[in-house]
């Protein structure tokens, strides 16, 4: 009398599993959403030190004057041509928007706004292409909450600087 038992598993309950394995992956990553609010302050100030070192580094290699302008919903890059300001528009120097959880506030030497629900009007920054720039201090932190935040500073000669501060003595 031989018994002839199949060890294993079959077609059908292997297909069972990986369908409910992909159930509960997609719905571990939905309940992670986008990510936290700091991490968008993170990434948000990193990307603007990038953005703003690369834009300086474009205006004195192309021999072009070009304005960062910042105001409650977005940033955009614009450039001095035929005696007017016209948007940039390359994939790099795009127009980007602000998210609704971040607060931006910028301070130059002639102006400071924090970029609020009633703000008039844009800042500009400036980057020359003799290498100056607008001096200005940046600050990014997600709205409501003073701490911690980024801070982006500027100077005159083109030097920048990106600095996280905690609200703990630094």
């Amino acid at each position: 009398m031989q018994h002839n038992i199949n060890k294993g598993f079959t077609l059908i309950e292997l297909l069972v599993v990986i369908v409910l394995l992909g159930i509960v992956t997609s719905f571990a990553v939905l309940s992670m959403g986008s990510g936290s609010a700091e991490r968008k302050m993170e990434e948000e100030a990193k990307r603007l030190h990038a953005l703003i070192r690369l834009v300086r580094e474009e205006s004195i290699i192309q021999a072009k004057e070009i304005a960062m302008e910042i105001n409650k919903n977005e940033y955009s890059f614009l450039e001095y041509k035929d005696k007017k300001w016209i948007p940039l528009t390359n994939k790099i120097f795009h127009a980007r928007s602000i998210s609704d959880e971040l607060e931006f506030s910028v301070e130059t030497d002639t102006k400071t706004k924090i970029f609020k629900e009633k703000e008039p009007g844009p800042l500009r920054l400036y980057f020359l292409s003799s290498g100056e720039q607008s001096p200005f201090e940046m600050k990014v932190n997600v709205k409501d909450i003073p701490h911690p935040y980024y801070h982006l500073v500027g100077v005159f000669n083109g030097k920048l600087e990106l600095k996280r501060i905690n609200g703990y003595g630094l």
